[in-house]
């Protein structure tokens, strides 16, 4: 999941990109929400999975730029 939302992340830009990750994100809380999840702890999980979603897209520029 992680690197695909990296994927689409880094074939958008500025607005495109915002607006992908918020529906993304919004998707994701509400999918939480309906499993049971406690909203603050949904928050979270969406928080850390766009901390490893921004540490991929770092991981491959790098990775790039090393070739």
């Amino acid at each position: 999941m992680v690197e695909a939302i990296a994927r689409v992340l880094e074939s958008k830009n500025g607005e495109d990109a915002n607006a992908f990750w918020r529906s993304t994100a919004k998707t994701i809380l509400v999918q939480l929400s309906e499993s049971g999840i406690a909203p603050r702890l949904a928050e979270q999980e969406v928080g850390a999975l766009l901390h490893a979603v921004v540490g991929d897209i770092a991981t491959r520029s790098a990775a790039k730029l090393a070739q």
